[in-house]
């Protein structure tokens, strides 16, 4: 008996953390439990970044549960898509910010296409939110192909999952180019989607951490 409770008591502990944890790392460590040590593997990633313009704004004039409530909403509408919908590891939530990474827990060789598609769809399912209520925030998006290390970061006693390098900060940098609405692509993944994007070129962009201008696009569409 006192086994069956424990056993009760573990399942209800698991179900309570589930949520904090991505489902592709969740089903990888059950595979790969060495999967959750410290470190990593150098992997070729599509980091997308989105964040909320005008939350600051937002935030003034509602009250902080008001805002919570507007982050919830949008996270309740958005995160499916990039989750479920194209397969994306969403690193973190960050206030009125969001990070997904392709290809990092579970092979994706197609990975920058999902990202392209998962922001488009993201913007979409936004819009649909915004369109409800005048003066609400819209998402900025910045998406970025390349290496990084895949792997843990942290202690032993608490530690995240992500994909750490400059391919990370540059997809960081350019979303901030991006208008409300717009998605922003790096070189890279324009490169790697060239087949199926409609895009725009934006020029060549200074950004904080490159010693060069660095090339960059709106995606309007894909075929």
């Amino acid at each position: 008996m006192v086994v069956e409770r424990t056993a009760r008591e573990v399942e209800a502990v698991e179900g309570l953390l589930r949520p904090y944890l991505s489902p592709q790392l969740a089903a990888r460590l059950r595979a790969e439990p060495a999967v959750a040590e410290l470190g990593g593997e150098e992997r070729d990633v599509t980091v997308l970044f989105a964040d909320l313009q005008g939350f600051t704004a937002f935030s003034e004039r509602h009250t902080p549960a008001e805002v919570l409530a507007m982050l919830n909403a949008y996270w309740e509408k958005t995160a499916p898509v990039v989750l479920g919908e194209h397969g994306g590891m969403i690193e973190r939530f960050a206030g009125d910010a969001i990070m997904v990474v392709f290809n990092a827990a579970v092979d994706q060789p197609d990975h920058p296409l999902r990202a392209a598609r998962a922001a488009l769809a993201l913007q979409r399912a936004a819009e649909e939110l915004a369109a409800s209520e005048p003066g609400r925030p819209r998402f900025r998006v910045g998406i970025n192909t390349g290496p990084a290390i895949v792997g843990n970061v942290g202690t032993a006693e608490q530690r995240s999952f992500t994909a750490i390098g400059d391919t990370t900060n540059l997809a960081a940098r350019l979303q901030p180019h991006a208008e409300p609405g717009q998605v922003v692509i790096g070189q890279t993944t324009l490169e790697a989607i060239s087949g199926h994007a409609r895009a725009e070129p934006l020029g060549e962009l200074e950004v904080k951490g490159k010693a060069e201008p660095v090339a960059a696009y709106v995606l309007t569409g894909l075929g």
